[in-house]
């Protein structure tokens, strides 16, 4: 078994969906990886089944950074007839980082002159 480690962003809400007799919240974050004019973003496709997803999935919003634990795993297709790679974490754990910022938020972080 592989295990990695990505910190990153969600993008947009978690769902979580039945599949069979289970639960499964999906979610997807984007990592930076590299320096100056040589950074990218990855982006990676997530999963946590189960309870824990079911706990969680109301927490995971657009914006809140995390840090994830998981194993990883690749997914080759074909979009408009040019081959992709897609990233996809199993996740076994998961950490809370930074809240995410809404309007209101930004105003409270400015220092005043």
């Amino acid at each position: 078994m592989n295990t990695c480690t990505f910190v990153g962003r969600l993008p947009r809400d978690a769902q979580l969906k039945d599949v069979g007799v289970n639960k499964v919240c999906n979610f997807s974050i984007a990592s930076d990886v590299g320096f100056g004019d040589k950074k990218k973003t990855l982006w990676i496709e997530c999963a946590m089944w189960g309870k824990r997803g079911e706990a969680l999935n109301s927490s995971l919003v657009r914006g809140q950074q995390v840090t994830l634990v998981g194993e990883l795993s690749t997914r080759e297709y074909e979009s408009d007839g040019v081959n992709k790679t897609s990233l996809s974490l199993n996740i076994q754990s998961l950490a809370f980082g930074a809240a995410p910022k809404d309007a209101d938020d930004a105003l409270d972080d400015k220092i005043p002159f």
